[in-house]
């Protein structure tokens, strides 16, 4: 009996000791810090409002003719009473400035400009507008030119007061950025090699929408 109960200390006591030396081990196998890889597509896509234009692929695209994309079909850009399949001269400056949803922080440009409404064209049917598919429509069509989508993430009331509303909507340099629809701003860059191009747009269901292209020469 008094055999029996040595061994079995003595194995209880080789256990500890095994599970003793496997926790230390497994402490020392486990880094202090996570370590985060930074890849450019990370730069694009970070939300902190930094953004280097540089993490954009070149693209090789012919944009064609500004403002480079067009409304889907039965859609129309501006009223639709006076649309006439292009762009309107009286809605594009030389020279203008807009802001830009970038991972959430409203970053001014200045360039060419094209900003207008976005409307279902009720002459032809009475359907409503639909904010899915022209969203897709002009997805596929930027997204075909190289266009980088660099705002998917909302704009806080925060920092649209930070630029203010006289500059937002007084002075219309956001005109595509609508204040009841700030969590859903959709802004894509295409690069070339010689100029930028911005596009931003913001679609409300059953409603309208809003669209802005800029185009300025390629940042150095």
């Amino acid at each position: 009996m008094k055999n029996r109960i040595i061994a079995l200390t003595a194995l209880s006591i080789v256990l500890v000791s095994c599970n003793s030396d496997k926790t230390r081990l497994e402490q020392r196998s486990e880094p202090a810090d996570s370590v985060a890889v930074e890849t450019k597509a990370d730069k694009a896509s970070d939300t902190s409002g930094e953004f280097d234009i540089t993490t954009i692929p070149v693209s090789e695209a012919a944009l064609g003719e500004f403002p480079f994309v067009n409304p889907p079909k039965d859609y129309c850009f501006g009223y639709c009473s006076s649309w006439e399949g292009k762009a309107d001269a009286k809605d594009i400056k030389d020279k203008d400035k807009e802001y830009f949803a970038v991972n959430g922080k409203l970053i001014p440009q200045e360039g060419k400009t094209y900003k207008v409404a976005v409307e279902k064209n009720r002459n032809i049917d009475n359907k409503r507008f639909s904010r899915l598919f022209v969203l897709n429509a002009f997805e596929k069509d930027i997204k075909a030119l190289g266009g980088v989508q660099v705002n998917n993430v909302p704009v806080t009331s925060d920092e649209f007061k930070r630029v203010g509303e006289e500059e937002l909507i007084t002075r219309g340099y956001g005109k595509s950025i609508d204040q009841n629809l700030l969590d859903d701003i959709k802004t894509y860059v295409i690069r070339t090699k010689d100029r930028e191009v911005w596009i931003q747009f913001n679609l409300m269901d059953e409603e309208s929408g809003r669209i802005a292209v800029l185009e300025k020469p390629a940042t150095k």
